[in-house]
């Protein structure tokens, strides 16, 4: 699995450095353009299970047009850098009033994130059908395309600076940092619940050959989520 997220980051502060002063702290207050450090990672852990209805449209015996209806959940597992957890450090703000405007400044990488999805609709559209037959043997292919938008039913944050679970976790959509005073408490206005947007491409190919009753295949599939 690929996460889909920009190359660049346009609303962090400046990355801190080895001359970055450690009494009076930094102004995170202005943004700064970063290398997006989820750009490019992958969940390498994830477990997606789908009960759905099928549908399919035959023609001539050798090609099937097909269709699925029905619900998804899934549960994925990364490090924090496939998912973009920021954190602020060494700002030289003193109060929690004069921090409010300040900005994230680090990537957190060294943590683990979990996502447990709700069940929820999803479907798929795909076709199959006999390439080649001679005698016996049967060169078959397949293509399908899923798509379902589950919401996030539980997330879990494990990192050193901090490990927290959230239930039914909500945000904000397109706002840049930083963020409302109100976030993360049951008054903030304007979120939105988390959701996955979760697509999948597959493609076959088996070369099968009848045997009386029995039909053993040889095939390869590829997808891509």
């Amino acid at each position: 699995l690929k996460t889909d997220t920009t190359k660049t980051v346009e609303d962090m502060a400046t990355a801190l450095t080895t001359s970055t002063s450690t009494t009076t702290g930094v102004d995170t207050a202005t943004a700064a353009t970063r290398d997006n450090a989820a750009y490019g990672k992958h969940i390498h852990d994830a477990e997606w299970a789908t009960n759905a209805a099928y549908l399919a449209l035959n023609i001539w015996d050798r090609f099937d047009v097909f269709c699925t209806l029905g619900a998804s959940s899934g549960y994925f597992k990364a490090g924090s850098d496939a998912f973009s957890v920021v954190g602020l450090f060494g700002t030289n703000a003193t109060s929690v009033i004069s921090i409010n405007d300040k900005r994230p400044n680090v990537f957190l990488t060294q943590g683990v994130v979990e996502l447990y999805t709700d069940t929820s609709f999803s479907w798929s559209i795909g076709a199959r059908g006999a390439l080649w037959e001679c005698g016996c043997a049967t060169l078959g292919a397949e293509f399908q395309y899923a798509q379902s938008k589950p919401k996030v039913e539980t997330l879990n944050v494990l990192c050193t600076p901090a490990q927290f679970t959230v239930h039914k976790p909500r945000g904000y959509k397109n706002t840049p940092f930083p963020l409302p005073t109100d976030a993360g408490t049951e008054a903030a206005a304007n979120t939105k619940s988390a959701t996955i947007q979760y697509h999948e491409w597959q493609a076959g190919l088996a070369l099968s050959y009848r045997l009386n009753m029995l039909v053993p295949y040889l095939g390869v599939k590829w997808s891509r989520a």
